[in-house]
């Protein structure tokens, strides 16, 4: 599949996807270079443009390219603790009579031992994360909310702080100082889930040095800057997300080796009434309040071993339980071996959202539909999308 600067240029402004990264020139200069794609695709450039295509149009081959870092989910809140996320029993679900409005926001990335000579060897890392919803309108196909960060500009053994490697260090790349800390980084909020069911997807992958997303990145951002933002659809059309992971596959030209984490399309349910919509299989992630681990399968033994004596710090990272030292040393420690995202989830009904957020559909203009869990009226404001 071949771009022209022009198409890609038109088809992500009528979506509000530019960002700083479309500023520089750049990236201009990589869109004309990948017009015509030079031999095989790559495993990467396979994965994206298989990811978000219909079931139909999905090569057979199109499985991860590396299974072993295949997602293994794990969940903690004050109540369970640490479990696997398919310990979480359909009663645990909340029942709304309206939309759920679900607010994700990636709150910690640590690196663990076994890969950071692989980090070493690179200078940037890509974190992907998406939540899609699995029905559309008469006239818009299904939604998607997407970020695209980069996690590191320095060698992996250079990496600062593990409280600097929060969302909250997005701003201005200062580093956070120890201790419990508010993140005011970009979150996949207004995440409007009809019915309670979606899909989601969270890559990590470390970007060749020979791939022109390497040679983009070092021209646009700052050697200082952590976890520095990409680009974010806060609410775009799933064809047009589409089109831009197969640019964007073009642009890294990932090995199955470059991949840290790689999930395909995942179910996932956030109400009781999204356990039984037709479009998502019988073993959907279950979304509740609470944080959210994702370690690749490789490393899922060395974190089961641990999983009884690890607690959540500031929803963020783990620490071993009644362990005594400093906030990173307590991170470091904590299964040295194993690489994992943190995800913090908050599931509300439409209307117990706050007003004050005004939750909408980015391109649909109207709110979710009203009602409230309790069967109380929905506000007089709020009105069903069309």
């Amino acid at each position: 599949m071949s771009f022209s600067r022009r198409s890609f240029l038109s088809e992500t402004v009528t979506f509000g996807a530019l960002s700083t990264l479309l500023a520089h020139s750049e990236l201009a200069d990589a869109l004309d270079a990948t017009a015509k794609p030079n031999g095989p695709p790559t495993a990467g450039e396979a994965y994206w443009k298989n990811l978000y295509a219909s079931e139909a149009e999905r090569s057979r081959s199109s499985s991860t390219p590396d299974p072993t870092r295949d997602p293994r989910i794990a969940q903690y809140n004050d109540k369970a603790g640490l479990r696997w996320a398919n310990e979480i029993k359909d009663s645990e679900l909340p029942v709304f009579l309206d939309d759920a409005v679900v607010t994700m926001e990636l709150t910690g990335f640590r690196p663990g031992s076994q890969d950071k000579s692989q980090l070493a060897k690179v200078r940037f890392a890509q974190l992907h994360l998406s939540c899609q919803r699995v029905s559309g309108s008469e006239f818009l196909g299904p939604i998607v909310w997407a970020a695209l960060a980069t996690l590191f500009t320095s060698k992996a053994s250079l990496l600062p702080t593990e409280q600097s490697l929060t969302w909250s260090a997005l701003a201005g790349g200062v580093a956070q100082p120890s201790g419990p800390q508010m993140s005011n980084g970009p979150q996949l909020t207004h995440i409007v889930l009809n019915e309670g069911a979606g899909h989601m997807s969270i890559n990590i992958t470390s970007t060749p040095t020979t791939s022109l997303l390497d040679k983009i990145l070092g021209g646009v951002i700052e050697g200082t800057r952590i976890l520095s933002p990409l680009l974010g659809f806060p609410g775009i059309a799933l064809p047009a997300l589409q089109n831009f992971y197969t640019f964007y596959g073009q642009l890294e030209k990932s090995r199955p080796e470059d991949f840290l984490l790689n999930s395909e399309q995942q179910d996932v349910v956030v109400t009781q009434k999204g356990t039984d919509n037709s479009n998502v299989s019988a073993t959907a992630l279950k979304l509740i309040n609470g944080t959210y681990f994702l370690v690749p399968e490789a490393q899922e033994n060395d974190f089961e071993k641990e999983m009884d004596k690890l607690v959540v710090s500031n929803n963020s990272y783990l620490v071993e339980r009644d362990a005594k030292g400093s906030p990173d040393d307590l991170i470091a420690q904590a299964v040295p071996t194993v690489s994992y995202v943190a995800l913090n989830v908050k599931v509300q009904s439409a209307s117990d959202f706050p007003a004050t957020s005004s939750v909408t559909d980015p391109l649909l203009d109207s709110a979710p539909s009203g009602g409230s869990s309790s069967g109380s009226k929905p506000p007089a404001t709020t009105k069903k999308p069309q």
